[in-house]
């Protein structure tokens, strides 16, 4: 099998020649040499043996402002970015973090309900335009050598979800949803309306298969909440996809143990850098016994487990999660993202064992 075709089955939940492996270097990347930085992802990953998964790495929509205006100020470390509409201003605060190399979130732009009317004219001003000549180009560049996971969604969330994390905050949003739920309600509604635009594009084009930046987590909702507000929309994506012949796969690298069912539910093909503790909640083993067979699996190494497990250690751990599924519905995979400071010497050693196995 090539490496397209290998990943796209196990992401189907068919049988492959064998278990595919394509590690997560988010982070990691970013702290390597300018000359290996030089000549990009694809080439490191196929160079240490790897199959080649590139999430989000294609676009087949663009999203730009109309009559609403977006302006940003940064003085050090912190960056201050507004974002001015018919119906009021939306201010977000952003901190750097060196050692992170990111810039974190610190203040939301929706503190209250007063500030729902500019969110609401914000989505309503929103453009969405197809990309689908360019992205069809990066896809049919890398051909067999990968497989590229398109991106959904605006802000590459659900619209809940990007409620919860960049607009309004997990605290606010909670008060809020309680408080003021039509008020809550008309905003979702403009936004999972522009979201499902930016599906029914990229179900259009030559992506074999999507992603959204979900970050599903019980540690910031409910699966009562999750059900009722992120669920129907990302069941809406999958039938449009199906049709289109296109699995989706979702990231959900937290606490997901309680919400893998109503994954499952909504038609995913696979969940994406499921982890089991300190970062995330469910063991591989634990995850296979919750879902149906037909939902596939990408992840199961820990963050801190690939930083600070002897490469003898990881081997065997990685040998004991290949044996739980052999060559059906898994993608092995360090979850999330990749501390930097991980010997090379691990990758190439689990991309050897996938290959003898």
């Amino acid at each position: 099998m090539t490496p397209k075709c290998r990943l796209l089955a196990a992401i189907r939940g068919e049988e492959t020649d064998r278990i595919p492996f394509s590690p997560f270097l988010a982070y990691y990347f970013d702290f390597l040499s300018p000359e290996v930085r030089a000549r990009g992802e694809l080439r490191y990953l196929q160079e240490m043996g790897a199959d080649p998964l590139l999430r989000g790495g294609v676009c087949a929509y663009r999203t730009r402002m109309n009559r609403c205006t977006f302006s940003q100020k940064t003085e050090g470390k912190k960056r201050q970015e507004i974002i001015s509409t018919p119906a009021g201003d939306l201010c977000s605060e952003y901190t750097y973090v060196e050692n992170a190399n990111t810039w974190f979130l610190t203040r939301h732009p929706v503190v209250g309900k007063e500030q729902i009317p500019a969110a609401i004219a914000y989505y309503e001003d929103l453009l969405v335009e197809e990309n689908i000549r360019e992205a069809n180009e990066v896809v049919q560049a890398l051909g067999e050598e990968g497989l590229q996971l398109a991106i959904l969604g605006t802000h590459m969330k659900s619209a809940y979800q990007y409620l919860l994390e960049n607009l309004v905050g997990t605290e606010n949003l909670i008060y809020l949803t309680m408080d003021e739920p039509e008020l809550v309600e008309e905003l979702l509604a403009v936004m999972t309306a522009k979201n499902l635009e930016t599906v029914r594009i990229t179900a259009e084009s030559d992506a074999a298969a999507c992603i959204s930046w979900e970050d599903s987590s019980t540690t910031n909702l409910s699966p009562a909440l999750y059900r009722r507000y992120i669920s129907p929309e990302i069941s809406a994506w999958c039938r449009l996809l199906k049709e289109a012949g296109k699995p989706y796969v979702q990231h959900a690298c937290g606490h997901v143990r309680d919400l893998l069912v109503p994954m499952a539910e909504q038609g995913v093909a696979a969940v994406e850098s499921i982890s089991p503790a300190p970062t995330g909640n469910v063991t591989i083993e634990k995850a296979f016994s919750l879902l149906p067979d037909d939902v596939a699996l990408i992840g199961g190494i820990e963050p801190t487990q690939i930083l600070n497990d002897s490469p003898e250690a990881l081997e065997a751990y990685a040998e004991e999660l290949i044996r739980l599924r052999r060559k059906h519905g898994f993608v092995l995979a360090n979850s999330d993202s990749c501390p930097p400071g991980v010997a090379y010497e691990k990758f190439t050693r689990l991309a050897e064992l996938v290959k003898n196995l």
